[in-house]
């Protein structure tokens, strides 16, 4: 949403139209700075652009997000999440999980895999794509 992606209007749309309380954690923030980072780094924005994506973010779109901190039981749960091998689950996506389903949110993403993995574990996790989660297979 705050750069242009594939997904852009997507993400846009379902910001614009959500009713329910939207939320973020702290972990979002570092992710999106890593994010910035490597847009950075590969050129695909410069320094000056990405210190604009941010002061966007936390002008436009932040005041209007609950942000969650993670606690230790958060990261206890992500290791859970990740214990039983049988998912795609990568570690900041297990703390996102972990994080959001800690507080009773449903998570919800454009990260078909993401989505697939959260729902194998029986977790609240909503595919904002059209149509079904595409397959992995």
């Amino acid at each position: 949403m705050l750069t242009p992606e594939v997904h852009s209007a997507t993400a846009t749309a379902f910001i614009a139209k959500a009713s329910a309380p939207m939320a973020i954690s702290s972990w979002s923030v570092t992710e999106l700075h890593s994010a910035l980072g490597l847009k950075v780094r590969t050129r695909a924005l410069s320094q000056a652009q990405a210190e604009a994506v941010l002061q966007g973010f936390e002008r436009s779109l932040a005041p209007g997000l609950l942000l969650l901190e993670p606690e230790p039981q958060d990261f206890d749960n992500a290791n859970a999440c990740l214990r039983g091998w049988t998912t795609t689950l990568r570690a900041a996506d297990a703390l996102h999980l972990a994080i959001a389903s800690g507080r009773g949110a449903s998570l919800c993403s454009l990260d078909a895999p993401f989505v697939a993995a959260a729902q194998q574990l029986g977790l609240d996790a909503q595919w904002l794509g059209a149509g079904e989660i595409p397959s992995n297979d």
